[in-house]
Protein backbone atom coordinates (compact mmCIF):
# COMPACT_ATOMS: atom_id res chain seq x y z
CA UNK A 1 0.00 0.00 0.00
CA UNK A 2 1.12 3.52 -0.69
CA UNK A 3 0.54 6.92 0.81
CA UNK A 4 0.32 9.81 -1.58
CA UNK A 5 2.83 11.85 0.45
CA UNK A 6 6.32 13.19 0.19
CA UNK A 7 8.62 10.14 0.22
CA UNK A 8 11.11 11.84 2.58
CA UNK A 9 8.49 11.93 5.33
CA UNK A 10 7.70 8.23 5.38
CA UNK A 11 10.08 7.29 8.22
CA UNK A 12 8.80 10.08 10.43
CA UNK A 13 5.27 9.23 9.39
CA UNK A 14 5.54 5.70 10.74
CA UNK A 15 6.63 7.06 14.13
CA UNK A 16 3.87 9.69 14.11
CA UNK A 17 1.24 7.04 13.34
CA UNK A 18 2.43 4.83 16.21
CA UNK A 19 2.34 7.70 18.69
CA UNK A 20 -1.09 8.76 17.50
CA UNK A 21 -2.43 5.23 17.86
CA UNK A 22 -1.13 5.04 21.43
CA UNK A 23 -2.72 8.39 22.24
CA UNK A 24 -6.03 7.30 20.77
CA UNK A 25 -5.98 4.13 22.88
CA UNK A 26 -5.38 6.22 26.01
CA UNK A 27 -8.19 8.60 25.11
CA UNK A 28 -10.56 5.74 24.40
CA UNK A 29 -9.73 4.08 27.71
CA UNK A 30 -10.40 7.34 29.55
CA UNK A 31 -13.85 7.44 27.98
CA UNK A 32 -15.25 4.59 30.05
CA UNK A 33 -19.03 4.39 29.92
CA UNK A 34 -19.22 3.28 33.57
CA UNK A 35 -22.58 4.89 34.16
CA UNK A 36 -24.55 1.69 34.69
CA UNK A 37 -25.81 0.81 38.18
CA UNK A 38 -26.67 -2.60 39.59
CA UNK A 39 -29.32 -0.84 41.71
CA UNK A 40 -31.25 -0.17 38.48
CA UNK A 41 -31.51 -3.93 38.00
CA UNK A 42 -32.63 -4.44 41.59
CA UNK A 43 -35.35 -1.87 41.06
CA UNK A 44 -36.47 -3.55 37.83
CA UNK A 45 -36.78 -6.90 39.61
CA UNK A 46 -38.76 -5.38 42.48
CA UNK A 47 -41.15 -3.59 40.15
CA UNK A 48 -41.62 -6.73 38.06
CA UNK A 49 -42.47 -8.75 41.17
CA UNK A 50 -44.99 -6.08 42.15
CA UNK A 51 -46.56 -6.39 38.72
CA UNK A 52 -46.75 -10.19 38.98
CA UNK A 53 -48.34 -9.82 42.44
CA UNK A 54 -50.97 -7.43 41.07
CA UNK A 55 -49.64 -4.42 42.99
CA UNK A 56 -48.90 -2.55 39.74
CA UNK A 57 -51.32 -2.28 36.83
CA UNK A 58 -50.44 -3.52 33.37
CA UNK A 59 -50.31 0.03 31.98
CA UNK A 60 -48.14 1.27 34.85
CA UNK A 61 -45.74 -1.63 34.46
CA UNK A 62 -45.53 -1.21 30.70
CA UNK A 63 -44.62 2.47 31.06
CA UNK A 64 -41.96 1.54 33.61
CA UNK A 65 -40.66 -1.44 31.64
CA UNK A 66 -40.12 0.69 28.55
CA UNK A 67 -37.93 3.16 30.43
CA UNK A 68 -35.77 0.16 31.29
CA UNK A 69 -35.31 -0.83 27.66
CA UNK A 70 -37.68 -3.83 27.63
CA UNK A 71 -40.05 -3.55 24.70
CA UNK A 72 -42.97 -5.76 23.73
CA UNK A 73 -42.81 -7.53 20.37
CA UNK A 74 -45.40 -8.64 17.85
CA UNK A 75 -45.14 -12.12 19.35
CA UNK A 76 -46.83 -12.76 22.71
CA UNK A 77 -44.81 -13.21 25.91
CA UNK A 78 -41.43 -12.33 24.41
CA UNK A 79 -39.58 -9.05 24.52
CA UNK A 80 -36.90 -7.04 22.83
CA UNK A 81 -33.97 -5.73 24.91
CA UNK A 82 -32.57 -2.42 23.72
CA UNK A 83 -29.08 -1.71 25.02
CA UNK A 84 -27.90 1.90 24.95
CA UNK A 85 -24.48 2.51 23.45
CA UNK A 86 -23.70 6.24 23.96
CA UNK A 87 -22.12 7.65 20.85
CA UNK A 88 -22.14 4.12 19.42
CA UNK A 89 -18.89 3.47 21.33
CA UNK A 90 -18.67 -0.12 22.50
CA UNK A 91 -15.56 -1.16 24.41
CA UNK A 92 -14.16 -4.60 23.71
CA UNK A 93 -15.26 -6.07 27.05
CA UNK A 94 -18.74 -4.67 26.50
CA UNK A 95 -18.93 -6.24 23.05
CA UNK A 96 -17.98 -9.58 24.58
CA UNK A 97 -20.68 -9.23 27.25
CA UNK A 98 -23.24 -8.45 24.57
CA UNK A 99 -22.04 -11.53 22.69
CA UNK A 100 -23.04 -13.65 25.69
CA UNK A 101 -26.53 -12.16 25.63
CA UNK A 102 -26.91 -12.61 21.88
CA UNK A 103 -25.75 -16.20 22.24
CA UNK A 104 -28.68 -16.91 24.58
CA UNK A 105 -31.31 -15.26 22.38
CA UNK A 106 -33.48 -17.68 20.35
CA UNK A 107 -32.44 -16.05 17.05
CA UNK A 108 -28.77 -15.90 18.10
CA UNK A 109 -28.50 -12.43 16.55
CA UNK A 110 -28.62 -8.78 17.56
CA UNK A 111 -29.26 -5.71 15.44
CA UNK A 112 -27.42 -2.38 15.39
CA UNK A 113 -30.04 0.34 15.01
CA UNK A 114 -29.93 3.66 13.20
CA UNK A 115 -29.48 5.27 16.62
CA UNK A 116 -26.40 3.22 17.50
CA UNK A 117 -28.14 0.93 20.00
CA UNK A 118 -28.09 -2.85 19.98
CA UNK A 119 -31.45 -4.64 19.99
CA UNK A 120 -31.86 -8.30 20.88
CA UNK A 121 -35.21 -10.00 20.33
CA UNK A 122 -37.37 -12.86 21.62
CA UNK A 123 -36.39 -12.83 25.29
CA UNK A 124 -38.77 -14.07 27.96
CA UNK A 125 -39.29 -11.57 30.77
CA UNK A 126 -37.73 -13.99 33.26
CA UNK A 127 -34.46 -13.89 31.34
CA UNK A 128 -34.02 -10.13 31.39
CA UNK A 129 -32.68 -9.72 34.93
CA UNK A 130 -29.62 -11.92 34.48
CA UNK A 131 -28.64 -10.16 31.27
CA UNK A 132 -29.20 -6.72 32.75
CA UNK A 133 -26.72 -7.68 35.47
CA UNK A 134 -24.24 -9.06 32.96
CA UNK A 135 -24.37 -5.80 31.01
CA UNK A 136 -24.26 -3.54 34.07
CA UNK A 137 -21.08 -5.28 35.19
CA UNK A 138 -19.30 -3.93 32.10
CA UNK A 139 -20.86 -0.46 32.20
CA UNK A 140 -23.84 -0.94 29.88
CA UNK A 141 -27.39 0.05 30.74
CA UNK A 142 -30.84 -0.25 29.22
CA UNK A 143 -32.23 2.52 31.39
CA UNK A 144 -34.19 5.07 29.32
CA UNK A 145 -33.47 3.19 26.10
CA UNK A 146 -37.22 3.25 25.36
CA UNK A 147 -40.20 5.15 26.71
CA UNK A 148 -40.86 8.85 27.18
CA UNK A 149 -37.30 9.73 28.06
CA UNK A 150 -34.05 11.11 26.71
CA UNK A 151 -32.98 8.17 24.58
CA UNK A 152 -29.49 7.06 23.58
CA UNK A 153 -27.33 10.07 22.65
CA UNK A 154 -25.69 9.42 19.30
CA UNK A 155 -22.58 10.80 17.64
CA UNK A 156 -20.63 10.90 14.41
CA UNK A 157 -18.56 7.66 14.43
CA UNK A 158 -15.60 9.61 13.04
CA UNK A 159 -15.55 12.07 15.97
CA UNK A 160 -12.07 12.78 17.27
CA UNK A 161 -10.25 11.82 14.09
CA UNK A 162 -12.38 13.27 11.27
CA UNK A 163 -10.34 15.45 8.87
CA UNK A 164 -13.13 18.04 8.69
CA UNK A 165 -14.13 18.24 12.36
CA UNK A 166 -14.15 21.49 14.32
CA UNK A 167 -13.18 19.71 17.54
CA UNK A 168 -13.70 16.35 19.24
CA UNK A 169 -17.30 16.22 20.48
CA UNK A 170 -16.80 13.04 22.53
CA UNK A 171 -16.22 14.66 25.97
CA UNK A 172 -19.35 16.77 25.49
CA UNK A 173 -21.33 13.69 24.48
CA UNK A 174 -20.21 12.00 27.68
CA UNK A 175 -21.27 14.98 29.80
CA UNK A 176 -24.69 15.18 28.12
CA UNK A 177 -25.29 11.44 28.56
CA UNK A 178 -24.48 11.54 32.24
CA UNK A 179 -26.41 14.75 32.90
CA UNK A 180 -29.71 13.45 31.53
CA UNK A 181 -29.50 9.83 32.66
CA UNK A 182 -31.77 9.40 35.72
CA UNK A 183 -32.36 13.18 35.77
CA UNK A 184 -35.79 13.72 37.38
CA UNK A 185 -36.21 16.95 35.45
CA UNK A 186 -36.17 14.93 32.22
CA UNK A 187 -38.41 12.14 33.51
CA UNK A 188 -41.98 11.59 32.33
CA UNK A 189 -41.61 13.54 29.09
CA UNK A 190 -44.61 13.89 26.75
CA UNK A 191 -42.80 11.60 24.30
CA UNK A 192 -39.35 10.25 23.49
CA UNK A 193 -36.48 12.72 23.04
CA UNK A 194 -33.49 12.11 20.78
CA UNK A 195 -30.14 13.92 20.74
CA UNK A 196 -27.28 13.66 18.22
CA UNK A 197 -23.86 15.31 17.94
CA UNK A 198 -22.05 15.85 14.65
CA UNK A 199 -18.41 16.75 14.65
CA UNK A 200 -18.61 18.87 11.49
CA UNK A 201 -21.14 20.60 9.24
CA UNK A 202 -21.22 17.48 7.07
CA UNK A 203 -23.63 16.21 9.76
CA UNK A 204 -22.73 12.52 9.63
CA UNK A 205 -24.79 11.93 12.81
CA UNK A 206 -27.93 13.37 11.18
CA UNK A 207 -28.33 16.09 13.83
CA UNK A 208 -30.88 17.79 11.56
CA UNK A 209 -33.50 15.07 12.17
CA UNK A 210 -33.27 14.98 15.97
CA UNK A 211 -35.22 16.65 18.76
CA UNK A 212 -31.97 18.40 19.60
CA UNK A 213 -29.09 18.27 17.14
CA UNK A 214 -25.65 19.68 17.90
CA UNK A 215 -23.12 20.43 15.17
CA UNK A 216 -19.58 21.34 16.20
CA UNK A 217 -18.41 24.79 15.08
CA UNK A 218 -15.96 27.43 16.26
CA UNK A 219 -17.52 30.30 18.18
CA UNK A 220 -16.83 33.99 17.45
CA UNK A 221 -13.97 33.81 19.97
CA UNK A 222 -12.58 30.66 18.36
CA UNK A 223 -13.65 28.47 21.27
CA UNK A 224 -15.65 25.22 20.83
CA UNK A 225 -19.31 25.87 20.14
CA UNK A 226 -22.36 24.09 18.78
CA UNK A 227 -24.86 25.00 16.14
CA UNK A 228 -28.01 24.20 18.10
CA UNK A 229 -30.92 22.65 16.19
CA UNK A 230 -34.29 21.78 17.68
CA UNK A 231 -37.49 20.11 16.49
CA UNK A 232 -36.17 17.83 13.76
CA UNK A 233 -37.75 14.46 13.13
CA UNK A 234 -39.11 11.95 10.64
CA UNK A 235 -42.27 9.74 10.77
CA UNK A 236 -45.54 11.09 9.38
CA UNK A 237 -44.56 14.78 9.48
CA UNK A 238 -40.85 15.08 8.82
CA UNK A 239 -39.01 18.33 9.24
CA UNK A 240 -35.45 19.58 9.55
CA UNK A 241 -34.43 21.05 12.88
CA UNK A 242 -34.83 24.77 13.51
CA UNK A 243 -31.58 26.59 14.30
CA UNK A 244 -31.94 28.28 17.69
CA UNK A 245 -28.25 29.21 18.04
CA UNK A 246 -25.58 29.41 15.35
CA UNK A 247 -22.74 29.00 17.85
CA UNK A 248 -23.63 28.33 21.47
CA UNK A 249 -20.51 27.92 23.68
CA UNK A 250 -19.78 24.24 24.18
CA UNK A 251 -18.81 24.73 27.83
CA UNK A 252 -22.41 25.79 28.58
CA UNK A 253 -24.20 23.36 26.27
CA UNK A 254 -26.28 21.82 29.09
CA UNK A 255 -28.08 25.15 29.60
CA UNK A 256 -29.98 25.39 26.28
CA UNK A 257 -30.58 21.65 26.33
CA UNK A 258 -32.23 21.84 29.73
CA UNK A 259 -34.29 24.83 28.54
CA UNK A 260 -35.63 22.72 25.66
CA UNK A 261 -36.51 19.89 28.06
CA UNK A 262 -38.38 22.31 30.35
CA UNK A 263 -40.15 23.80 27.31
CA UNK A 264 -41.15 20.33 26.12
CA UNK A 265 -42.44 19.31 29.55
CA UNK A 266 -44.83 22.27 29.55
CA UNK A 267 -45.91 22.47 25.91
CA UNK A 268 -45.66 18.88 24.66
CA UNK A 269 -48.96 17.19 23.77
CA UNK A 270 -49.75 14.61 26.48
CA UNK A 271 -53.14 13.66 25.05
CA UNK A 272 -52.43 12.67 21.44
CA UNK A 273 -49.43 10.35 21.20
CA UNK A 274 -49.03 10.84 17.46
CA UNK A 275 -48.57 14.58 18.00
CA UNK A 276 -46.45 14.49 21.12
CA UNK A 277 -42.92 15.03 19.77
CA UNK A 278 -41.37 18.46 20.11
CA UNK A 279 -41.45 18.86 16.31
CA UNK A 280 -45.24 19.04 16.63
CA UNK A 281 -44.92 21.87 19.15
CA UNK A 282 -42.73 23.65 16.60
CA UNK A 283 -45.20 22.98 13.80
CA UNK A 284 -48.14 24.24 15.86
CA UNK A 285 -46.42 27.38 17.14
CA UNK A 286 -44.45 28.28 14.03
CA UNK A 287 -40.77 29.16 13.98
CA UNK A 288 -41.07 32.68 15.43
CA UNK A 289 -43.34 31.87 18.37
CA UNK A 290 -41.45 28.67 19.12
CA UNK A 291 -38.16 30.58 19.20
CA UNK A 292 -39.55 33.32 21.42
CA UNK A 293 -41.06 30.79 23.84
CA UNK A 294 -37.84 28.83 23.95
CA UNK A 295 -35.93 31.98 24.91
CA UNK A 296 -38.32 32.51 27.82
CA UNK A 297 -37.43 29.08 29.16
CA UNK A 298 -33.74 29.69 28.43
CA UNK A 299 -33.82 32.88 30.52
CA UNK A 300 -35.29 30.94 33.45
CA UNK A 301 -32.66 28.21 33.24
CA UNK A 302 -29.89 30.82 33.08
CA UNK A 303 -30.99 32.10 36.48
CA UNK A 304 -29.99 28.73 37.96
CA UNK A 305 -27.95 27.02 35.25
CA UNK A 306 -26.58 23.48 35.18
CA UNK A 307 -22.82 23.16 35.69
CA UNK A 308 -20.50 24.48 33.04
CA UNK A 309 -18.20 21.92 31.43
CA UNK A 310 -15.01 23.75 32.33
CA UNK A 311 -13.16 20.52 33.06
CA UNK A 312 -13.22 19.57 29.37
CA UNK A 313 -10.01 20.55 27.63
CA UNK A 314 -10.81 21.11 23.95
CA UNK A 315 -9.14 18.72 21.55
CA UNK A 316 -8.38 20.91 18.58
CA UNK A 317 -8.43 18.92 15.41
CA UNK A 318 -5.40 19.82 13.36
CA UNK A 319 -5.56 17.93 10.09
CA UNK A 320 -2.54 17.14 7.94
CA UNK A 321 -3.79 16.75 4.36
CA UNK A 322 -2.93 13.39 2.94
CA UNK A 323 -4.42 10.77 0.66
CA UNK A 324 -4.78 7.07 1.19
CA UNK A 325 -4.17 5.17 -2.05
CA UNK A 326 -5.84 1.73 -2.13
CA UNK A 327 -3.74 -1.13 -3.51
CA UNK A 328 -4.46 -2.03 -7.12
CA UNK A 329 -1.98 -4.79 -7.94
CA UNK A 330 -2.98 -8.21 -9.25
CA UNK A 331 -2.80 -9.87 -5.84
CA UNK A 332 -5.00 -7.17 -4.28
CA UNK A 333 -7.49 -7.48 -7.11
CA UNK A 334 -7.72 -11.27 -6.91
CA UNK A 335 -7.99 -11.38 -3.13
CA UNK A 336 -10.72 -8.76 -2.98
CA UNK A 337 -8.49 -6.39 -1.00
CA UNK A 338 -8.59 -3.72 -3.70
CA UNK A 339 -12.39 -3.43 -3.82
CA UNK A 340 -12.72 -3.66 -0.04
CA UNK A 341 -10.13 -0.97 0.56
CA UNK A 342 -11.74 1.33 -2.02
CA UNK A 343 -15.12 1.24 -0.27
CA UNK A 344 -14.31 0.52 3.38
CA UNK A 345 -11.26 2.68 4.13
CA UNK A 346 -11.05 6.44 4.56
CA UNK A 347 -8.45 8.83 5.91
CA UNK A 348 -8.39 10.14 9.46
CA UNK A 349 -6.92 13.57 10.09
CA UNK A 350 -3.65 11.90 11.05
CA UNK A 351 -1.39 10.69 8.21
CA UNK A 352 -0.93 6.95 8.17
CA UNK A 353 -4.09 6.16 10.16
CA UNK A 354 -7.47 5.29 8.67
CA UNK A 355 -11.05 4.43 9.51
CA UNK A 356 -12.30 0.99 8.46
CA UNK A 357 -16.03 0.45 8.07
CA UNK A 358 -17.21 -3.11 8.58
CA UNK A 359 -20.34 -3.65 6.53
CA UNK A 360 -23.17 -5.40 8.37
CA UNK A 361 -26.15 -6.38 6.22
CA UNK A 362 -29.65 -7.53 7.20
CA UNK A 363 -30.52 -4.46 9.23
CA UNK A 364 -27.23 -4.32 11.12
CA UNK A 365 -27.28 -7.97 12.14
CA UNK A 366 -24.48 -9.25 14.38
CA UNK A 367 -23.99 -12.71 15.83
CA UNK A 368 -22.15 -13.50 19.06
CA UNK A 369 -19.14 -14.52 16.96
CA UNK A 370 -19.28 -11.22 15.06
CA UNK A 371 -19.24 -9.24 18.32
CA UNK A 372 -16.33 -11.22 19.71
CA UNK A 373 -14.41 -10.91 16.47
CA UNK A 374 -14.98 -7.15 16.29
CA UNK A 375 -13.85 -6.81 19.90
CA UNK A 376 -10.67 -8.78 19.25
CA UNK A 377 -9.85 -6.94 16.02
CA UNK A 378 -10.47 -3.54 17.63
CA UNK A 379 -7.89 -4.42 20.28
CA UNK A 380 -5.40 -5.98 17.87
CA UNK A 381 -5.49 -3.29 15.21
CA UNK A 382 -7.15 -0.20 16.74
CA UNK A 383 -8.11 1.54 19.97
CA UNK A 384 -10.16 -1.25 21.56
CA UNK A 385 -13.53 0.33 20.76
CA UNK A 386 -16.08 -0.79 18.18
CA UNK A 387 -18.20 2.10 16.95
CA UNK A 388 -21.75 1.55 15.72
CA UNK A 389 -22.92 3.88 12.95
CA UNK A 390 -26.29 5.39 11.94
CA UNK A 391 -25.99 3.28 8.78
CA UNK A 392 -26.03 0.10 10.94
CA UNK A 393 -22.38 -0.73 10.35
CA UNK A 394 -19.32 -0.83 12.62
CA UNK A 395 -16.17 1.29 12.44
CA UNK A 396 -12.72 0.20 13.60
CA UNK A 397 -10.18 2.98 14.20
CA UNK A 398 -7.49 4.21 14.04
CA UNK A 399 -5.95 1.54 11.84
CA UNK A 400 -2.33 1.96 10.65
CA UNK A 401 -2.19 1.79 6.87
CA UNK A 402 0.69 -0.69 7.12
CA UNK A 403 -1.66 -3.18 8.84
CA UNK A 404 -4.66 -2.91 6.53
CA UNK A 405 -3.88 -6.02 4.51
CA UNK A 406 -3.59 -8.06 7.70
CA UNK A 407 -6.87 -6.65 9.01
CA UNK A 408 -8.63 -7.45 5.75
CA UNK A 409 -7.42 -11.05 5.87
CA UNK A 410 -8.74 -11.39 9.42
CA UNK A 411 -12.09 -9.81 8.56
CA UNK A 412 -12.51 -11.96 5.47
CA UNK A 413 -11.70 -15.14 7.38
CA UNK A 414 -14.39 -14.26 9.92
CA UNK A 415 -17.06 -13.38 7.36
CA UNK A 416 -16.79 -9.63 7.99
CA UNK A 417 -14.75 -8.58 4.96
CA UNK A 418 -17.58 -7.70 2.60
CA UNK A 419 -16.85 -4.74 0.33
CA UNK A 420 -19.34 -2.02 -0.53
CA UNK A 421 -19.66 -0.11 2.74
CA UNK A 422 -21.27 3.23 1.97
CA UNK A 423 -22.41 2.18 -1.50
CA UNK A 424 -25.96 1.69 -2.78
CA UNK A 425 -26.07 -1.94 -1.64
CA UNK A 426 -25.21 -0.96 1.94
CA UNK A 427 -28.89 -0.65 2.83
CA UNK A 428 -30.49 0.69 6.01
CA UNK A 429 -33.50 -1.24 7.28
CA UNK A 430 -35.59 -1.57 10.43
CA UNK A 431 -36.66 -5.06 11.69
CA UNK A 432 -40.12 -4.61 10.16
CA UNK A 433 -42.94 -7.08 10.66
CA UNK A 434 -40.60 -9.82 11.81
CA UNK A 435 -40.83 -8.44 15.37
CA UNK A 436 -42.40 -4.96 15.42
CA UNK A 437 -46.03 -4.44 16.42
CA UNK A 438 -46.41 -1.39 14.20
CA UNK A 439 -44.79 -2.69 11.02
CA UNK A 440 -46.77 -3.93 8.04
CA UNK A 441 -44.03 -5.40 5.85
CA UNK A 442 -40.91 -7.53 6.18
CA UNK A 443 -38.50 -4.70 5.45
CA UNK A 444 -35.27 -6.66 6.00
CA UNK A 445 -36.33 -9.15 3.33
CA UNK A 446 -36.67 -6.32 0.81
CA UNK A 447 -33.23 -5.06 1.81
CA UNK A 448 -31.74 -8.51 1.20
CA UNK A 449 -33.35 -8.61 -2.23
CA UNK A 450 -31.77 -5.25 -3.10
CA UNK A 451 -28.33 -6.41 -1.94
CA UNK A 452 -28.43 -9.11 -4.62
CA UNK A 453 -30.23 -7.09 -7.26
CA UNK A 454 -27.91 -4.06 -7.09
CA UNK A 455 -24.64 -5.86 -6.37
CA UNK A 456 -22.94 -4.37 -9.44
CA UNK A 457 -23.61 -0.76 -8.43
CA UNK A 458 -20.77 1.17 -6.82
CA UNK A 459 -22.49 4.55 -6.27
CA UNK A 460 -21.13 6.39 -3.22
CA UNK A 461 -23.93 8.95 -2.86
CA UNK A 462 -27.05 6.91 -3.59
CA UNK A 463 -28.60 5.48 -0.45
CA UNK A 464 -31.56 3.13 -0.04
CA UNK A 465 -33.41 3.16 3.29
CA UNK A 466 -36.38 0.97 4.21
CA UNK A 467 -38.97 1.04 7.00
CA UNK A 468 -41.74 -1.45 7.68
CA UNK A 469 -44.23 1.36 8.33
CA UNK A 470 -44.49 5.15 8.15
CA UNK A 471 -42.68 5.70 11.49
CA UNK A 472 -39.32 5.82 9.69
CA UNK A 473 -37.19 3.70 12.01
CA UNK A 474 -35.32 2.81 8.82
CA UNK A 475 -35.08 6.55 8.02
CA UNK A 476 -36.74 6.17 4.61
CA UNK A 477 -37.38 9.91 4.38
CA UNK A 478 -33.66 10.69 4.02
CA UNK A 479 -32.77 7.96 1.56
CA UNK A 480 -31.97 8.91 -2.02
CA UNK A 481 -34.59 6.25 -2.57
CA UNK A 482 -36.71 5.34 0.44
CA UNK A 483 -39.51 2.88 1.08
CA UNK A 484 -41.99 2.31 3.84
CA UNK A 485 -44.46 -0.52 4.26
CA UNK A 486 -48.16 0.04 3.66
CA UNK A 487 -51.39 -1.83 3.03
CA UNK A 488 -53.55 -1.47 -0.05
CA UNK A 489 -56.58 -3.56 -0.90
CA UNK A 490 -56.84 -5.05 -4.36
CA UNK A 491 -60.27 -6.43 -5.09
CA UNK A 492 -61.00 -6.23 -1.38
CA UNK A 493 -57.98 -8.33 -0.44
CA UNK A 494 -55.06 -6.86 1.58
CA UNK A 495 -51.83 -6.68 -0.38
CA UNK A 496 -48.37 -5.63 0.92
CA UNK A 497 -47.10 -2.42 -0.64
CA UNK A 498 -44.26 0.03 -0.25
CA UNK A 499 -44.55 3.76 -0.67
CA UNK A 500 -41.71 4.95 -2.88
CA UNK A 501 -39.90 8.17 -1.98
CA UNK A 502 -37.10 9.79 -3.97
CA UNK A 503 -34.65 12.60 -3.27
CA UNK A 504 -33.95 12.60 0.48
CA UNK A 505 -30.68 13.26 2.27
CA UNK A 506 -28.85 15.15 5.02
CA UNK A 507 -25.98 17.55 4.39
CA UNK A 508 -24.59 20.85 5.62
CA UNK A 509 -27.79 22.66 4.64
CA UNK A 510 -30.00 20.37 6.74
CA UNK A 511 -32.38 17.52 5.98
CA UNK A 512 -34.22 17.08 2.67
CA UNK A 513 -37.08 14.59 2.51
CA UNK A 514 -37.93 12.36 -0.40
CA UNK A 515 -40.95 13.09 -2.58
CA UNK A 516 -43.73 10.51 -2.68
CA UNK A 517 -44.08 8.66 -6.00
CA UNK A 518 -46.90 6.37 -4.86
CA UNK A 519 -47.56 2.80 -3.71
CA UNK A 520 -45.98 -0.24 -5.37
CA UNK A 521 -46.75 -3.88 -4.45
CA UNK A 522 -43.84 -5.32 -2.49
CA UNK A 523 -43.10 -7.99 -5.11
CA UNK A 524 -42.81 -5.26 -7.79
CA UNK A 525 -40.58 -2.87 -5.85
CA UNK A 526 -37.41 -4.40 -7.32
CA UNK A 527 -38.70 -3.66 -10.83
CA UNK A 528 -39.54 -0.10 -9.78
CA UNK A 529 -36.00 0.49 -8.48
CA UNK A 530 -34.38 -0.95 -11.58
CA UNK A 531 -36.44 1.34 -13.78
CA UNK A 532 -35.76 4.44 -11.70
CA UNK A 533 -32.02 3.81 -11.65
CA UNK A 534 -31.86 3.01 -15.37
CA UNK A 535 -33.78 6.21 -16.14
CA UNK A 536 -31.51 8.29 -13.89
CA UNK A 537 -28.38 6.70 -15.39
CA UNK A 538 -29.58 7.68 -18.85
CA UNK A 539 -30.62 11.23 -17.92
CA UNK A 540 -27.80 12.45 -15.69
CA UNK A 541 -25.08 14.69 -17.01
CA UNK A 542 -21.60 13.38 -17.89
CA UNK A 543 -20.10 14.83 -14.71
CA UNK A 544 -23.09 14.10 -12.50
CA UNK A 545 -23.76 11.10 -10.27
CA UNK A 546 -26.99 9.15 -10.41
CA UNK A 547 -27.70 10.08 -6.80
CA UNK A 548 -27.23 13.80 -7.47
CA UNK A 549 -29.58 13.64 -10.45
CA UNK A 550 -32.28 11.87 -8.43
CA UNK A 551 -32.05 14.49 -5.71
CA UNK A 552 -32.34 17.46 -8.06
CA UNK A 553 -34.81 16.24 -10.67
CA UNK A 554 -38.54 16.96 -10.77
CA UNK A 555 -39.95 13.96 -8.95
CA UNK A 556 -43.34 14.19 -10.65
CA UNK A 557 -41.57 13.51 -13.93
CA UNK A 558 -40.47 10.16 -12.50
CA UNK A 559 -43.97 8.82 -11.97
CA UNK A 560 -44.46 7.77 -15.59
CA UNK A 561 -41.34 5.60 -15.30
CA UNK A 562 -43.18 3.31 -12.84
CA UNK A 563 -46.80 4.25 -13.63
CA UNK A 564 -47.93 0.74 -14.59
CA UNK A 565 -46.57 -0.60 -11.30
CA UNK A 566 -48.54 2.00 -9.36
CA UNK A 567 -51.87 1.68 -11.12
CA UNK A 568 -53.34 -1.74 -11.64
CA UNK A 569 -56.57 -3.40 -10.52
CA UNK A 570 -57.50 -6.86 -9.30
CA UNK A 571 -57.69 -8.09 -12.87
CA UNK A 572 -53.95 -7.45 -13.32
CA UNK A 573 -52.96 -8.72 -9.88
CA UNK A 574 -51.17 -12.02 -9.50
CA UNK A 575 -51.26 -14.27 -6.45
CA UNK A 576 -47.68 -13.24 -5.63
CA UNK A 577 -48.91 -9.66 -5.13
CA UNK A 578 -50.70 -10.82 -1.98
CA UNK A 579 -47.58 -12.30 -0.41
CA UNK A 580 -44.82 -10.22 1.15
CA UNK A 581 -41.21 -10.92 0.21
CA UNK A 582 -39.98 -13.99 2.05
CA UNK A 583 -43.34 -14.53 3.78
CA UNK A 584 -44.58 -17.99 4.68
CA UNK A 585 -48.27 -17.09 4.45
CA UNK A 586 -50.45 -14.60 2.55
CA UNK A 587 -50.36 -11.00 3.72
CA UNK A 588 -52.88 -10.12 6.42
CA UNK A 589 -51.84 -6.54 7.09
CA UNK A 590 -52.32 -6.91 10.82
CA UNK A 591 -50.69 -4.55 13.28
CA UNK A 592 -50.80 -4.43 17.06
CA UNK A 593 -50.59 -1.61 19.55
CA UNK A 594 -47.09 -0.22 19.46
CA UNK A 595 -45.22 0.58 22.65
CA UNK A 596 -42.58 2.87 21.23
CA UNK A 597 -40.68 3.53 18.04
CA UNK A 598 -36.91 2.96 17.67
Amino acid sequence: MELDLDHDREADLELDAGAALAAERDRATAHAADYARMSDVDEFVARTLDYVAGKVTSDEYRAYRLTRGVYGQRQDNVFMMRVKIPGGMLKADQARALAEVVEQAPEKVGHITTRENLQIHHFALNDVESWMRKLAAVGLTMREACGNAVRNVTQDPLAGLAPDEAFDTTPYLDAIVRFFLRNPRAAGLPRKFKIALSTSRADRAYAAIHDVGLIAVRGPDGAPAFKFLCGGGLASMPRSGLCLHEAWPARDILTPMLAVIDFFQVHGNRKVRSKARIKHVLRKMGDATFTATYHEFLAKVQQDPPPALDDIAPTWSVATPWTYTPPDDDIAQRSGLAEWARTSVQETRLPGLVFVTVRLDDGGSVTAANLRDLAELSETFGDGIVRATPQQNAVLRPIPVARLADLYRELKARGLGKAGAGTTTDITSCPGGATCNLALTLSRNLAAEFVTLLAARTDRDLTIKISGCHNSCGQHHIGTIGFYGALKRIGGRPAPHYRVMVGGGVDASGATFGDDLGLVPSKRVAEAVQRLLAHADAQRGPDETTGAWLRRTDKLALRPVIADLLEFDDGAAQESDFWDIGATQPFLGETREGECAA
